[in-house]
């Protein structure tokens, strides 16, 4: 079994206060933007969870009730009231029909909430290259170098504010299903709809975010070992204990919520329910509101738990632990680590997004420039971005200036025709190949919008990762750089080459006098495979025994 073990890197910059935090701070902007491994990750995500909602979205979605209905005439009131009062008197017509206005009046709000969700335009219905985030970057700066240059600063730091909240995108996502589903007007059909986009939001963020957190981990950490396929290959090792990580605290909110609708249904019970259950014991009620309160104020620490499963190779207890101890222990850190990554990041994906939309400017302005187009009125390349994203005001940017101009409503982020008349005749006039060349233009300046608004998601994961490094540095003392790893993060290292064996010498005796000098033995050349014979133990010969040699007596010399 490969043996599994927490690694520290080479010494790197000890997490000891502020000034490690600001320097891991600034590392996240190269980490998000330099890596296209978590641009690509986080643009599939996004990419993902938005054709899922959207689906969802077609499935659950219902038209406007009208008070045209059938369900709102009066025979049809009649058959759900039926003629008696519960007095036993019979209902006029009159109140028949203000019954079902009532009625109508209820439907329709039940729709309003589907609708704000669901529908054309909806909240979780659209399409992420058409989601409203904001004022145009370029648009921003040219209607601040207009302006006096003393509202500068005070321009720029509301704008940069404004900003933070697009940031977190992916926490925003996880919330905004569990927050509309206690809205009272929520239908049941709705309730569910909101259940199964969260079921699919956090499916489909479990397995991309956990790469981009287990990528960031390990390079956050100094170690820089972990490649793509590392990285999804850990994550789908602990898929489960990404996905659960999540569902845990909103399973516990499910559970107190069926708790206290049994505890409702009790309570219908006249003069006992109103006296016992909702009088005297309406402390339970208390208790299990606070319980769901705190459970719901802990979501905020929902970053934290993919990233402690990337750094720390834990399961769903350890994640939903040490994420939630970290907020409530020390909620001050938690909240100011978080304001000055999400501060930072807005600064920086600002620079990132004015970046993308004024290269998309400079080629549009380049190509209208060449020579006889601005003559040609047909060839003028306004075309070209009349399928533009309607996201952060890309499609009011490029299409300025043309017959297809647009407005975009700071509030309401409705798209309107600068002339309708003009719009509608150039349209017109567009032959095939001006759509068709539109058209691929258009998936062009999506897949770079993507990588934009990507950026942001990656720098999220990121930063969030190193604030659940600094705040278990603070609360865990435990250093940065000390970061789970495995086989699969570590390198194959190949075996050290082996010093070759000195040849065996055997010394010959040479006759008395002589000088004694080493003879190498030469070893033969090994036989090939093939013809090497079968080994048969030899038989050893039986060794006579060892008889001295008899010396003849030395004859006396003559005198």
């Amino acid at each position: 079994m490969a043996e599994a073990r927490h690694e520290t890197a080479t010494p790197s910059p000890k997490a000891n206060g502020t000034t490690s935090f600001w320097t891991n701070l600034f590392r996240c902007f190269a980490i998000a933007l330099v890596d296209p491994r978590k641009l690509l990750a986080a643009a599939l995500g996004i990419v993902v969870v938005s054709l899922g909602w959207f689906v969802l979205s077609c499935i659950f979605y219902y038209a406007e009730p009208t008070l045209n209905d059938d369900v709102y005439k009066t025979d049809s009131v009649k058959r759900v009231l039926g003629a008696k009062k519960a007095n036993g008197e019979d209902y006029t017509d009159e109140e028949y029909i203000q019954k079902a206005k009532e009625q109508f009046t209820r439907d329709r709000d039940r729709w309003l909430v589907i609708h704000d969700l669901a529908g054309p335009r909806g909240k979780l219905s659209t399409m992420p290259w058409n989601e409203f985030r904001g004022e145009n970057p370029f648009l921003f700066i040219t209607r601040l170098s207009s302006q006096p240059s003393a509202t500068w600063v005070t321009s720029l730091g509301a704008y940069l504010l404004a900003q933070i909240p697009v940031l977190t995108e992916p926490l925003q996502k996880l919330l905004i299903p569990v927050i509309r589903m206690m809205d009272p007007n929520a239908s049941f059909g709705t309730r569910l709809y909101l259940l199964l986009c969260l079921a699919w939001s956090i499916a489909v963020w479990a397995f991309f975010g956990g790469i981009i957190t287990r990528l960031a981990a390990v390079q956050l950490s100094g170690k820089e070992r972990s490649t793509l396929t590392q990285a999804v290959k850990f994550v789908c090792t602990r898929y489960f204990s990404y996905i659960m990580s999540p569902i845990v605290p909103l399973g516990v909110i499910t559970a107190i919520v069926i708790g206290l609708f049994l505890y409702g249904l009790i309570g219908l019970i006249p003069i006992v329910g109103d006296l016992v259950f909702y009088g005297l014991l309406f402390p339970v009620i208390l208790i299990g509101g606070i319980a769901m309160a705190f459970v719901v104020i802990g979501l905020a620490s929902y970053p934290l738990m993919y990233c402690t499963i990337s750094s720390e190779g834990s399961d769903t207890f350890d994640a939903v632990s040490r994420s939630y101890n970290y907020v409530f222990q020390s909620p001050w850190t938690y909240l100011w680590y978080s304001f000055c990554a999400l501060l930072y990041g807005a600064a920086i994906t600002f620079v990132v997004i004015f970046v993308g939309c004024l290269t998309v400017v400079m080629g549009k302005w380049a190509i209208g420039s060449a020579a006889g187009v601005t003559t040609i009125e047909s060839r003028r390349p306004d075309y070209l971005f009349a399928y533009a994203p309607e996201s952060l005001g890309w499609k009011e940017l490029l299409l300025k200036g043309s017959p297809l101009a647009v407005k975009q409503d700071p509030i309401t982020a409705n798209i309107t025709d600068v002339n309708e008349a003009s719009a509608k005749e150039y349209r017109d006039s567009m032959t095939w190949g001006n759509k068709a060349a539109a058209g691929m233009a258009s998936f062009w300046m999506v897949f770079v919008f993507l990588l934009m608004i990507g950026f942001g998601y990656s720098y999220f994961w990121t930063a969030y990762t190193m604030v659940y490094l600094q705040m278990r540095k603070k609360l865990d003392d435990v250093e940065t750089d000390d970061v789970y790893v495995d086989d699969l993060t570590l390198p194959v290292t190949p075996p050290a080459p082996v010093a070759p064996t000195p040849a065996p010498t055997v010394t010959s005796t040479p006759p008395t006098g002589g000088v004694s000098l080493p003879m190498v033995k030469e070893n033969p050349p090994a036989p090939a495979a093939s013809s090497i014979p079968p080994v048969v133990p030899p038989t050893t010969p039986p060794v006579p025994p060892v008889v001295p040699p008899t010396t003849p007596p030395v004859p006396p010399v003559a005198g």
